[in-house]
């Protein structure tokens, strides 16, 4: 069932992917934010932040799922777009065939993901902003198990989040316990996942 393209079934403060949650989180930080938590295992483990870098976990701060500290999950809408989503300042989003990036709107990009696997950092070419507009929502869906941004599947699967290219190549893993497993790499393949 998609859960997407309207705010039916989905938090407005976060994107739920199975156990899994990405939101801007800390309010009142320097930096914004943006966050890859796993909530059974109260672990964090990946933060974007708006100046390009990023924080890998593990770490139990700027958690997805954190609603009682500070540097939890912060009020952000969530707006779907042509192969992105949009959550407050951030957007992921399939720049071409073969990059999805993740960027806040000054332009920084902490993140691209390559089809070939590989996983690269701040390069203003690849960045979800270059076109402003949003576009109207197409292949941009979240379901229970995985978000798809066109290409690109955001899948949880056997408790990890799993980054994956139509094409076969794993990107990142995410796991519950904190920590980031790198590709290029074939398995926890997201599009294997059916909902």
């Amino acid at each position: 069932e998609v859960l997407a393209g309207t705010k039916d079934g989905c938090d407005e403060d976060y994107l739920p992917i199975g156990d899994w949650g990405i939101a801007r989180t800390c309010e009142t930080c320097s930096f914004s934010r943006l966050s890859i938590s796993s909530q059974a295992h109260g672990q964090t483990s990946q933060v974007f932040r708006d100046d390009g870098t990023y924080q890998p976990g593990p770490s139990t701060d700027f958690n997805a799922f954190d609603l009682t500290g500070e540097q939890g999950v912060t009020r952000a809408s969530i707006v779907y777009g042509d192969k992105a989503v949009q959550i407050r300042d951030w957007r992921i989003r399939q720049v071409d065939s073969n990059h999805l990036s993740v960027t806040n709107e000054n332009g920084n990009v902490s993140r691209i993901y390559r089809s070939d696997g590989n996983v690269y950092g701040n390069s203003g070419g690849f960045g979800g902003y270059i076109i402003d507009d949003l576009g109207k929502p197409t292949c941009a869906y979240l379901t229970s198990s995985f978000l798809q941004l066109g290409d690109w599947r955001f899948g949880e699967m056997g408790g990890h989040l799993s980054i994956t290219h139509r094409d076969g190549k794993t990107a990142t893993i995410y796991v519950h316990d904190g920590t980031v497993h790198p590709g290029p790499r074939t398995d926890l393949n997201a599009w294997t996942l059916v909902d």
